[in-house]
Order: structure tokens, then C-alpha cells, then sequence
């Protein structure tokens, strides 16, 4: 059995002086004492995150937004049409090396194909954004966000109205946040608060509490506190925060735009040149192909079956 002052840990807690009074042992005061000030440490270091996330990194990107969001999207426009374009000249090479003609309705098929797996493609990327949007959702299977932005709202309302908590400086500090928050049906940042708000849920102790499990908490505390300081760490040396100074910098910003530009123009050069092989190929009218190819419609199903029947299976011939 561990022994520490020589007290064997069950008996830590408290010893009896008497047959009356209980004195609580040093130890168990100690803790106490530690563990209400690592929660306050804890509760500072998730406040710095919600500071990041929620209110520097939207306005750092705002800012960047403004800055260079045209040139940012005319380089995915054009990095985009770079991609499409090679792959059609891959396609068109496996008919130009069996010496097949590049006819008008073969045209056609290979760039409906280009465009669905481009489009199929935006759709996954799409999916995988809202699988990473949900994931912050909800934990409980079947609750929506309506019912879970209710629940967390009167949870805090709870927690933070003075009344009930006492606690004044949480109040002021995160009142207008809920209230601004639930508003907005913003579950993301009803869940940042109370995680915030909520600590002492999360590492609670009690009266009867034993030095044993004191010094659990008191490591768990302790671990949680590194863990979230490496995450601040390790996410103000990745955008927008490590050019957060620069959004400033007029040379900076002179040289970005710059730097954007030269890719825009290699995007657009790819592109060219991918156009050149396919007019060399006897493919001239690629472009008008590939505008109406953009605007059909037939269903994905029926568009596969045709295009191995009319071109893949058609070359074994």
C-alpha cells in the first residue's frame, strides 16, 4: 500500500482525531488547491484557441480574401481548364496512336468524359468538406444541430447566469457570445464555449474525493494543458497566421500578387499548349466540344455504357 508522510493512501483523505472531528488531510487540501488553479490555466489556454479560430483566423482571411481572393480564384478557373485540356489530349492519343480518325462524335464523348470525372471529382472534394463539417456536429446519432444548439444554450445559460454560478468574469466574458451564438445557430461556437465554460464538469472532484484520485485528475490535467498548447503552437506556424503581419506589408503584398499572376500564366501557357497537340491531332473544334459537352445532361449511368460501347470496346476492333 503506498505511504506518503507516512499515511497509507486510503487513509489520506481524512483521519479522525477523536471520535469527532474529521480533519482533512494536507494532501487532499493540496490538490484541491492545484487542481482549481490548472482548471483556470486550462480554461485560459481553450479561451486562446476560441480567439484564434473563431475571431482572428475569419478576419486574417477576410483580409487575405480581399487582397488576392480574384487572383486566387482565376488560378483555380485556369488550373482547372489546364487539367481538363491534358486529359483530353491523353485521351485523344489512344486513338491517334491506333490511327484512328478524331471524328466529331468521338470529340464529343471524350470530353463529356473529361467533364463528369472533373465533376465527379468537385463532388467527392465537396462531400469530404461536409463529412469534415459534420464531424463537429452532433455526437449523439439522430440529434440536428437545432436540438443540439438547444441543448448546449441552456446548459450554458445554467452555467454561466451569476445567480447560479457566481462566477461574475465568466459571465461577462461569454453572456453576449451564447446569446449572439444561439442566435445564429452557430453550433461550432456553442461547442468551443462550453467546452471553455465547462471544465469543472469534465474534471470534477467532490468532498469524498481520495489523494489517489486527486492525483489522476491532476495529470489529466496537466496533459490536457500540453496537448492544447501544442495545438496552438503547431497552428499559429501554418496560414493565415504566419503571414498574419504581412497582410500588412505592401511589398509583400506587391510580390503575392506577382507570384499569383506567374501562375496564372503558366496555367494559361499549359492550356495553350494542350490545345496546340489536339488542333496537330485533327481535333480543331475541341473547344466548341467542350463548352456543350459542360451543359449535358444525360445520366451518369447511361453516359458510361455508351462511351465503352462507342470508343474503349470499339478499339478492339
Amino acid at each position: 500500500m503506498p505511504v506518503l508522510d507516512g499515511w497509507s493512501v486510503p487513509s489520506l483523505y481524512a483521519h479522525v482525531m477523536g471520535n469527532a472531528a474529521i480533519v482533512v488531510h494536507p494532501a487532499v487540501l493540496f490538490y484541491r488547491k492545484v487542481i482549481a488553479d490548472l482548471q483556470q490555466q486550462l480554461r485560459e489556454v481553450l479561451y486562446r484557441w476560441y480567439e484564434l479560430v473563431v475571431e482572428e483566423r475569419p478576419r486574417l482571411l477576410d483580409r487575405y480574401a480581399e487582397l488576392f481572393g480574384e487572383l486566387e480564384h482565376t488560378l483555380q478557373v485556369e488550373t482547372l481548364r489546364a487539367a481538363q485540356v491534358q486529359r483530353i489530349v491523353e485521351l485523344v492519343h489512344l486513338y491517334v496512336r491506333r490511327g484512328e480518325p478524331i471524328t466529331a462524335s468521338l470529340l464529343h464523348r471524350i470530353c463529356q468524359l473529361v467533364e463528369r470525372q472533373h465533376r465527379h471529382y468537385r463532388e467527392r472534394v465537396e462531400a469530404t468538406s461536409r463529412a469534415e463539417q459534420s464531424s463537429h456536429g452532433p455526437s449523439v446519432h439522430g440529434v440536428s444541430r437545432a436540438q443540439a444548439c438547444a441543448q448546449l444554450y441552456r446548459d450554458l445559460v445554467k452555467r454561466l447566469h451569476p445567480d447560479r454560478s457566481g462566477n461574475a468574469d465568466l459571465f461577462e466574458r461569454f453572456w453576449s457570445i451564447v446569446q449572439d451564438a444561439y442566435s445564429a445557430g452557430d453550433l461550432e461556437r456553442l461547442r468551443a464555449v462550453h467546452g471553455i465554460v465547462c471544465i469543472e464538469a469534465q474534471y470534477r472532484s467532490s468532498e469524498e474525493s481520495s489523494v489517489e484520485s486527486l492525483i489522476t485528475m491532476h495529470r489529466r490535467l496537466l496533459y490536457r494543458i500540453e496537448y492544447e498548447q501544442r495545438r496552438i503552437e503547431r497552428m499559429l506556424r501554418q496560414e493565415p497566421f504566419v503571414i498574419a503581419k504581412l497582410l500588412d506589408d505592401p511589398s509583400w503584398i506587391a510580390s503575392r500578387r506577382a507570384a499569383l499572376e506567374r501562375q496564372i500564366e503558366r496555367e494559361r501557357r499549359a492550356a495553350q499548349r494542350a490545345g496546340d497537340e489536339l488542333r496537330r491531332c485533327g481535333a480543331e473544334q475541341w473547344e466548341d466540344h467542350f463548352r456543350t459537352a459542360a451543359a449535358d445532361a444525360v445520366p451518369d449511368d447511361i453516359f458510361q455504357d455508351e462511351f465503352l460501347k462507342n470508343t474503349y470496346f470499339s478499339m478492339r476492333a
